[in-house]
């Protein structure tokens, strides 16, 4: 029970400085100190599309990991968890359409870094650049998936990788693509987050034994 007028929690007997618990929602100047700026600056970068960016954080997954966020809560920890990468990724969530001609002369990107480049907004739709050619135009979906699936055939499995990026995209994305690789006939599949921990899991393996990450 709580002593009244105190912050401490005790079980009928002399309360203990270890018990104590505050009013401070989410341990805030505690833990995460940076993390209500965080917040706040993804509430501003999605003004334009709050409604949309809440259903997203409130029905969604979390596609910036594999900690199991469902809405605002996961396994991990109990409360609310809205962590910087999920808020990072919500704006690439909610991105406007890419301007048509952004990517006419690729030349003219080649200075930007990847948040301007993020910047420019989401393909809305397939688009090839054939060589010699400045930059890409569009194709139908009809063209691209063609255009795809020739290439395919001409390389066959042996010469055919997937490579998939470890942000933006959920487990269940990972999962397809891996099951379309192999109905392709090919087992080249792999994906930024294992080329990433693959020194950390050697070093592990090394230092403790077991290649896998640990925690108390």
């Amino acid at each position: 029970m709580a002593k009244r007028g105190t912050n401490l929690v005790h079980g009928g007997g002399r309360p203990r400085a270890s018990s104590g618990v505050g009013w401070k929602p989410n341990g805030l100047g505690e833990q995460k100190p940076h993390h209500y700026r965080g917040i706040a600056k993804t509430v501003w970068e999605n003004r334009r599309n709050l409604p949309w960016a809440f259903r997203i954080l409130r029905k969604g997954v979390c596609d910036g990991c594999a900690l199991g966020v469902a809405g605002f809560h996961d396994w991990t920890i109990s409360g609310v968890h809205l962590c910087s990468t999920r808020l990072d990724l919500l704006q690439v969530n909610t991105a406007a359409a890419m301007e048509p001609d952004a990517l006419a002369d690729v030349a003219s990107l080649e200075n930007r870094n990847g948040r301007e480049l993020r910047a420019l907004g989401r393909l809305a739709y397939p688009m090839v650049r054939h060589k010699g050619e400045p930059g890409f135009t569009r194709v139908s979906w009809d063209a691209a998936l063609d255009l795809i699936a020739e290439r395919i055939r001409t390389s066959g499995p042996d010469r055919f990788g997937l490579y998939m990026t470890a942000r933006g995209i959920t487990n269940e994305v990972y999962y397809v693509a891996q099951k379309a690789a192999r109905a392709i006939g090919t087992n080249n599949v792999d994906n930024a987050a294992r080329v990433c921990h693959a020194p950390s899991t050697t070093a592990l393996k090394a230092a403790i034994g077991v290649a896998a990450t640990t925690c108390s």
